[in-house]
């Protein structure tokens, strides 16, 4: 995509080269609003707010796109549902968006020829990277860096030797219990530890990267083992 041309891609195929598709107002940048809890107090004025450090989901406009109208039916069918959106202005980084979940989508007629409207995708509140490298580990201490905004919830793919394995970063510790001579797969951000399609116990807290320096530690039965930070930005 041309950074100085409003375009963008949705489940993978771009508006302007594949779908045909003339954005004609340039695409906004929008970040995420903290989560506040509110409370009054009788006798106090003034309220008290408190916060988990979570973000709240937001609406992602993209007004007056114009199509041919020989690519109604096919441009329906692709604004919908579930999938990453990437846009010109930020094309490393995806959202993860519903299309028009909230409200209809109104195709207004242009001279017979053309249809113009605008679609809104209900965002997750973090943008993820679009590509990935994984920082590779073996047993052991590995230091690294996370150039996210945020805390990010990493995945791990470790080749276990059969036994308990233990990850600490930072002040967190997950212990994976009684492994097999396989490959585990450590989901921190949806909290599941899977091995042949089965889940596993564990005890110890989910784990978090902070930006910046980080210190992954590895101990256990561990031959080798991937790490995808999940950096994650506002």
């Amino acid at each position: 995509m041309d950074p100085d041309e409003p375009n963008f891609i949705w489940k993978g195929r771009n508006a302007l080269k594949d779908m045909d598709c003339i954005i004609e107002s340039e695409l906004p940048e929008v970040s995420a609003n903290k989560r506040y809890e509110t409370y009054t107090v009788v006798g106090r004025s003034g309220e008290l707010h408190e916060t988990f450090d979570d973000y709240e989901a937001y609406d992602y406009e993209i007004e007056d796109i114009t199509i041919p109208r020989e690519r109604l039916s096919e441009v329906k069918q692709w604004l919908s549902g579930r999938g990453k959106l990437i846009t010109h202005n930020d094309q490393d980084k995806y959202r993860d968006c519903i299309c028009a979940m909230s409200k209809p989508m109104e195709f207004e007629n242009e001279w017979g020829v053309f249809y113009t409207f605008g679609a809104t995708f209900r965002s997750q509140p973090l943008r993820k990277k679009v590509r990935e490298v994984p920082i590779e580990f073996a047993k052991g201490v590995c230091k690294f860096f996370d150039p996210g905004q945020e805390a990010a919830k990493p995945y791990f793919e470790i080749q276990s030797m059969g036994g308990d394995i233990t990850l600490k970063i930072g002040s967190r510790t997950l212990t994976v219990l009684n492994s097999l001579a396989a490959l585990v797969t450590v989901d921190c951000e949806n909290g599941k530890v899977m091995q042949e399609g089965l889940p596993l116990f564990t005890k110890g807290d989910w784990l978090k990267i902070l930006p910046g320096e980080n210190t992954l530690t590895v101990t256990g039965t561990v031959e080798s083992g991937k790490m995808w930070n999940r950096s994650v930005w506002l």
